[in-house]
């Protein structure tokens, strides 16, 4: 018995210390951060894509980390400025150049031209806009890692009910409107059920405004929203379900946010504007709900059909060591990434589209919904990056709208304090940095 026991034990040992063997002894080790931590759906498929890279070198080695999607912006804040960055990161792809002109970013450019490789990819697979956003002085500095798009979410057996068919989902403001009345159901009072509201899921102020040429600054970076044309679009906005109070409007979304869920996924929005993560969380609710995807409706006269592409890039980043080895290891692992299969195992796991685009229009085939979002990323744009005021669109604007919206000011009243809070933004900024 002491024998079979010692026996067991050693066995035991064995396979412990086969456990523990550290697989990156010998080898480069490159950092690599992302979104996806221990815990979340989209680790385990992170780290088999990490590990199948492992696995094929004999030379470097990807230790990974992840951190949930808020905790990672002030991680990678604070090691980008320390100079304790990463190897390779996650990132906002529209204020690539900020970094770049910093330092604390390797030239793609340059690597790419010097790789005599098979496996390099080709510039020409990747939205044009997105690789413009990651440029800066000519040469690109980082990679687009997402392709995010928005478009128009619209229930099918609302429609049916409400006796309208496909051909009725509506191209201009006029027929969202025109359509959004007859999709919504008020008793006593209540919403049951909404057509649309022009601020809910991930439409903004800004992406309604793109629609009609206009912007929050011009060319010279300076804020404008003083014209016309603003104060219209933003009063649209406010007026759009002006058959029920601003309150009950405001009630009704609460409700839904309390739920954790989404309106249109938990169907009682019949048509709203969101982002193409939408598909991955009525997939996930194993909504059964029948629903289509269409372009977002577009001004009646000039209208543009674009939308905001918020999309993320990936950056090597480079803390001033020199150690050209890491480098090099970061290059192959960020060339891994963007091979064909990883993109579409990248779009698996994370449910996002990836930028390389043959790559997600073989991942989206034969799906009438990612085909019908992946379209929409054609008209992605991602929002101009203002030194003075980088969260312009957001925390800077966002009083202002909420403001607004509340009945406590008119649109002109609105956009003027804005503006002025932008200008002041301004002076603040070129008073400390010259």
């Amino acid at each position: 018995m002491k024998k079979l026991l010692v026996l067991l034990l050693l066995v035991f040992a064995g396979f412990n210390l086969i456990a523990c063997t550290d697989e990156s002894e010998g080898k480069i080790v490159v950092e690599f951060w992302h979104m996806a931590p221990i815990g979340s759906d989209a680790y385990t498929p992170m780290k088999a894509i990490i590990n199948k890279f492992n696995r094929s070198q004999d030379v470097y080695y990807v230790k990974e980390t992840g951190f949930s999607f808020w905790d990672y912006w002030d991680k990678i804040d604070i090691a980008v400025s320390s100079r304790t960055a990463p190897d390779l990161g996650l990132n906002t792809v529209d204020d690539v150049p900020v970094r770049a002109s910093a330092g604390v970013l390797h030239n793609v450019s340059e690597l790419l031209e010097a790789d005599t490789s098979e496996n390099k990819f080709n510039l020409e697979d990747f939205y044009p806009n997105q690789l413009e956003f990651a440029t800066y002085d000519d040469d690109l500095y980082a990679m687009p890692f997402s392709a995010t798009t928005r478009a128009l979410y619209y229930n099918k057996e609302m429609f049916r009910a409400a006796g309208l068919t496909e051909k009725d989902v509506p191209n201009t403001w006029s027929e969202l409107t025109k359509i959004a009345e007859q999709l919504t159901i008020i008793k006593d009072g209540d919403i049951v059920q909404l057509g649309f509201e022009p601020t809910y899921g991930a439409a903004t102020y800004h992406g309604w405004l793109w629609m009609t040429g206009l912007d929050f600054f011009d060319e010279n970076q300076l804020p404008t929203l003083n014209t016309e044309k603003h104060t219209e679009v933003l009063n649209w906005i406010y007026n759009f379900n002006s058959q029920v109070s601003r309150d009950t409007l405001t009630a009704f979304g609460e409700a839904n946010q309390m739920l954790g869920i989404n309106p249109f996924a938990s169907e009682r929005v019949a048509m709203i504007v969101d982002v193409d993560g939408l598909y991955s969380i009525i997939k996930n609710a194993q909504a059964t709900f029948d629903y289509g995807v269409a372009p977002i409706p577009i001004p009646d006269e000039n209208g543009v059909q674009v939308n905001w592409g918020s999309g993320f890039s990936i950056e090597m980043y480079n803390n001033g060591t020199g150690n050209l080895q890491k480098r090099a290891g970061a290059w192959e692992f960020l060339k891994y990434l963007f091979e064909n299969d990883t993109q579409i195992e990248l779009a698996e796991a994370n449910g996002w589209f990836m930028s390389n685009k043959p790559a997600m229009e073989e991942f989206v085939e034969g799906n009438e919904i990612l085909e019908a979002l992946l379209a929409q990323v054609d008209y992605a744009v991602d929002k101009a990056y203002i030194p003075y005021a980088p969260s312009w669109h957001g925390n800077d604007w966002q009083p202002f709208y909420d403001a607004f919206l509340s009945g406590d000011k008119t649109a002109a009243q609105t956009l003027a304090d804005a503006r002025a809070h932008y200008l002041q933004k301004k002076e603040n900024y070129e008073a400390i940095n010259g």
